[in-house]
């Protein structure tokens, strides 16, 4: 009898319960995801030359345009915290890609830091944000998370 009137007074831990920081970082994290998919449709040359000059790594026909969406989409997504861990488990790919081949490929063997350190604080904001979950303000919380009916 004891141990049920303890597991209803018990607190679940959840995102729900993440600080609002929490929810401030992962909105940013996805207004700059998005602004950096709108960026990657804004140079197309760019990016074309960039993946020309790699002497055949990737087909670059339309190489820009899935980066492109799913960095924007996947941010908005983010942003809102609608299937949040799903957005950002389709962002790692793009991100691994952008450390192991992109950074690279610009500068050569002078590889400067000044992309490959933001795309690194990107991932690791990705992958706190996997395991951390959405947080309160978020579409997953308000929507899509089973509610526990309140005992009296």
């Amino acid at each position: 009898m004891v141990l049920a009137h303890e597991l209803r007074h018990t607190r679940r831990i959840n995102s729900a319960n993440n600080p609002v920081w929490m929810d401030a970082l992962r909105i940013l994290l996805g207004l700059f995801l998005f602004t950096k998919g709108m960026f990657f449709l804004e140079h197309v040359t760019d990016i074309f030359n960039l993946f020309n000059s790699s002497q055949g790594v990737l087909y670059t026909g339309k190489s820009h345009v899935l980066p492109s969406m799913v960095h924007m989409v996947g941010g908005l997504m983010i942003a809102f915290g609608m299937l949040t861990r799903l957005a950002l488990l389709c962002q790692i790919p793009i991100l691994i890609g952008a450390l192991l081949i992109v950074n690279p490929l610009r500068d050569g063997a002078q590889a400067s830091y000044a992309e490959v350190i933001p795309s690194l604080f990107i991932t690791a904001l990705i992958l706190f944000f996997m395991i951390k979950g959405p947080g309160r303000y978020s579409i997953d919380n308000k929507v899509l998370r089973q509610r526990q009916p309140k005992e009296e």
